[in-house]
This record gives C-alpha cells, structure tokens and sequence, in this order.
C-alpha cells in the first residue's frame, strides 16, 4: 500500500507514521520545503495551500491520510484557509490524480456541544462556533460531498 499523510510532523502523524512504515507501508509525506521526511518515509514537498504542488503526490497512492491542521493561532482567516481550502485542494487533487484511494482524514471532536449533558455521539447536532472546530466540520462536509471513498476520524482530544 502507498500512503500520502499530510501532518506528518504534528502529534498524531509524528506517532503513526513511523507505525505504518513498520508495518511495510510505502509512506510518502507531504512537507513544505526545506523539510526532512521521517525516517523511512520518502519527502515529498507541497503545500496543502498551492493546488499545483499536490498533482506529482498523488501518484500512485492507494490511501490518503489527512493529519494537517491549524488551531493554534489567533488567525482565524489562515484557520479557515488551512483548514478548508487546503482540504479542498487535498481533495481536488485526489479527484483528478487518485480518484480510487482511501482518504482518511482527522477531525475533531469539538464540533460538538461542549455544554452536552453526555458525551457526544457520531448522530448528535454538530454547530460549532469557534473557527477550528467549524473549519474542520466544513472541510469534513466537503469530503462527504466529493464522492471519494472517505473515512472520518474526530479525535476527542490530542496530548502531546
């Protein structure tokens, strides 16, 4: 199996990554220039933000996971940007150059009721506020609707 990731260099891809290679996975990891891939894993550079740079990543790949997010900032245009528009690339790409591969993608559990009297369910209403969790349920409402073959992951919550 080949794998593109993006976030490969965040919490969740800097742990999983080096997993998939163990397991014998081909692993390709889209970096921003000047950026080493993790051992075993082979660079290749992009930018969820510049369409063009995703074409040449796409190649061959048989599964697409989607790590990559922004959330630490008071920006919230380069949240929404990010977050949503590089998801849109990241899809679009996928549509043109590897319209049969599995693209996973991370989320978070946040588009929820923080407020709920229980924890939340997959079925329960999802309307956040603040522009991280509704950038990321945007951009997961975008991959519904492209007609991949998709998998969502909302993480409860991530420590590093």
């Amino acid at each position: 199996m080949t794998i593109l990731m993006t976030g490969t260099t965040g919490l969740v891809g800097a742990r999983l990554l080096p997993r998939l290679v163990e397991a014998g996975h081909d692993c390709r990891a889209l970096l921003r220039a000047g950026r080493d891939a993790p051992a075993g894993s082979r660079s290749i550079e992009g930018d969820l933000l510049d369409a063009h740079t995703l074409a040449a990543a796409m190649q061959g790949v048989s599964a697409i996971i989607h790590l990559a997010a922004v959330f630490r900032t008071p920006d919230t245009d380069l949240i929404w940007k990010s977050n949503l528009e590089g998801t849109r690339n990241l899809i679009a790409a996928a549509k043109a150059h590897a319209p049969e591969a599995r693209f996973i993608m991370a989320s978070t559990g946040l588009v929820y009721d923080a407020n709920a009297s229980r924890p939340s369910c997959e079925e329960d209403a999802a309307d956040p506020k603040q522009a991280y969790p509704a950038s990321k349920l945007a951009a997961e409402n975008e991959l519904r609707a492209s007609g991949l073959n998709w998998s969502l992951q909302r993480y409860g919550f991530v420590a590093g």
